[in-house]
């Protein structure tokens, strides 16, 4: 299922306990038009508490949110006040804490900082009471991403995987690119997706930016909810999910003009 409408509008909308995993990256709080909503940090912490909330509600008990968050203290968000916020307020578990390496991130041509070759990967639950992770479904997928075969909270896995990639296999995070910063790579929510879920499980993506999040959930036969604000990446996403092919039916469900309802409907998707 593909959303286009406002994350907390739509989240609010959804059945307590409905969903098995969410797999999510928050827009930055400034510094592209994107993510032009916010006149403050003090009103993007406000609105973070929302949604990180609304996630908390639609989370099943044995379900696990992967929050992946850059820690910028200049133009983004600070990754470990969402953490405080998760875990301090609304009593999320923090379970692990997975380490992105980007090892061949774009250099800081500063004296004044360090290149920032790190993004956090926070693995949170209601409760860390019987989770069983998939380490073998997650390492046969993804080898070179882990040193060894212990499978670690370190994941090296590039920044911008090249400057060629096909649309299906999008694996760049970058601020100027074909398809905006807002991607991630499918390395990474693969493993996530694979160690803490099953075929025909629920996955969720309140800021579904690219799409990744259900492009991997339909290759590997779960289920998916995408929420996207911008038109222009919910365009992408369902070009990204249903490509050039004969003319298929799918099912899209969008707000109203007014965003106090939604309607589902079949659209005809052409090649």
């Amino acid at each position: 299922m593909i959303i286009h409408g406002d994350c907390i509008e739509e989240l609010s909308k959804m059945d307590s306990e409905s969903v098995d995993c969410i797999i999510t990256s928050p827009p930055y709080w400034k510094g592209f038009a994107y993510e032009a909503y916010f006149n403050s940090y003090a009103q993007y912490i406000r609105w973070s508490k929302k949604w990180l909330a609304e996630c908390k509600r639609v989370l099943k008990p044995t379900g696990t949110l992967w929050l992946n968050v850059i820690n910028d203290s200049e133009v983004s968000t600070r990754a470990f006040e969402l953490l405080n916020i998760a875990t301090e307020e609304l009593m999320y578990k923090l379970h692990d804490t997975v380490i992105w390496y980007r090892f061949n991130q774009q250099p800081c041509n500063s004296n004044r900082q360090l290149t920032n070759q790190v993004e956090y990967v926070f693995m949170l639950r209601h409760t860390s009471a019987g989770v069983e992770l998939n380490k073998e479904a997650a390492y046969n997928q993804n080898p070179t991403i882990f040193k060894t075969k212990n499978v670690g909270n370190v994941w090296e896995i590039p920044f911008n995987q090249g400057d060629k990639v096909s649309k299906n296999d999008f694996g760049r995070k970058e601020t100027k690119s074909q398809y905006g910063h807002s991607g991630f790579p499918t390395a990474l929510v693969e493993t996530c997706m694979l160690l803490s879920t099953k075929e025909d499980d629920v996955i969720l993506d309140c800021f579904a930016g690219t799409g990744t999040v259900g492009l991997v959930a339909k290759r590997h036969k779960r289920n998916y909810i995408m929420i996207e604000k911008d038109q222009s990446y919910y365009n992408l996403i369902t070009e990204r999910l249903f490509p050039s092919t004969p003319e298929i039916e799918v099912d899209i469900v969008e707000a109203d003009k007014a965003g106090c309802s939604k309607c589902s409907r079949k659209k005809r998707i052409k090649s």
